[in-house]
């Protein structure tokens, strides 16, 4: 039986526009939405240990995912004592470095001195897979139940940061 390859061809891309979508390519992470719960995260801190938010004890987290070259050494730097202050209070904050090596990430720490823990993702698995990040920084602000309640990209007015993770306390 012989075909005309218009008549093959439409079948051909019928069958594709229906099978295609039973077998997603490689999915893109999607980002968590304000609202939703977050999923804990679990990496390395510069001393090696393993550091998760699944047992966030009731406080609040900030996580703030950034690199050495995303704009936002200055505000690193300027929320030193901001952080430090919270440390009595109910919220923890992750310095999540997103995609540098460790030696990198400790020169940096070393030359800053920001006080605060700072977590490796060294090959920004948890930032792309887990989080959806794009663009660095990206910060989270999640409430101590658990769920996300700010995201905000880019570098933002470090008082407007205070402000909005203070709301969250």
């Amino acid at each position: 039986m012989k075909r005309s390859n218009g008549v093959v061809s439409v079948k051909y891309f019928i069958l594709l526009l229906v099978v295609l979508p039973l077998f997603p390519m490689v999915a893109e992470a999607r980002a968590p939405r304000i609202g939703e719960k977050i999923a804990a995260l679990s990496l390395p801190n510069l001393g090696g240990k393993q550091i998760t938010t699944a047992a966030q004890g009731g406080k609040s987290l900030v996580v703030y995912f950034w690199t050495d070259a995303c704009g936002c050494r200055e505000q690193l730097i300027e929320l030193k004592s901001y952080v430090a202050g919270l440390k009595n209070r109910q919220v923890i904050f992750l310095a999540v470095n997103a995609g540098q090596e460790k030696s990198r990430v400790e020169r940096f720490v070393a030359e800053t001195g920001i006080p605060y823990e700072v977590l490796l993702d060294e090959k920004s698995r948890v930032a792309r897979d887990l989080f959806g990040v794009k663009v660095l920084p990206t910060i989270f602000i999640i409430d101590k139940n658990g769920i996300l309640r700010e995201k905000l990209i880019g570098v933002v007015d470090t008082k407007k940061l205070q402000s909005l993770i203070n709301r969250y306390l």
